[in-house]
């Protein structure tokens, strides 16, 4: 049986307190058909124009690295931030960027059920490199 598809939610924006109800979620997906990936997906609930909102996809690598060291280029950026045992995404997207801080704890824990899946390194080098250019091209569609 195929590895199963790993994801995580985290709120990023609890707007609840201004009575408003709105949230911005960001979702981490990764999916062993595309093990070199991994999917960023930033929602706003209920949606609205004010709130970022948007899909960026990032080598599974780079997200390891960013939790140690700055790293990335062009539409996602990643850096720790120790102090507060965060990580920053940096997500450029048309209008105004948008910069989350997840909790470290949270991608590692993420990144690791990853591994346990499909470690880094064991990947169909061929398979794995044609699905992560159409899905970096925007060629493959979001569920396959």
């Amino acid at each position: 049986m195929p590895p199963a598809p790993v994801a995580v939610e985290v709120v990023i924006d609890d707007r609840g307190s201004t009575g408003r109800g709105r949230i911005t979620v960001l979702t981490l997906l990764w999916r062993p058909e595309d093990p070199l990936a991994v999917e960023i997906l930033l929602v706003a609930q209920p949606d609205h124009p004010a709130l970022p909102r948007g899909r960026w996809v990032v080598l599974r690598d780079f997200l390891r690295y960013g939790l140690d060291e700055p790293t990335g280029d062009g539409a996602v950026r990643i850096s720790p931030d120790p102090a507060r045992a965060r990580v920053r995404l940096d997500l450029a997207r048309p209008g105004r960027d948008a910069t989350v801080s997840v909790p470290r704890d949270t991608v590692l824990a993420f990144l690791e059920q990853t591994e346990r899946a499909v470690p880094s390194g064991t990947e169909r080098s061929e398979d794995a490199i044609d699905a992560l250019l159409a899905r970096l091209l925007g060629t493959q569609p979001p569920d396959g």
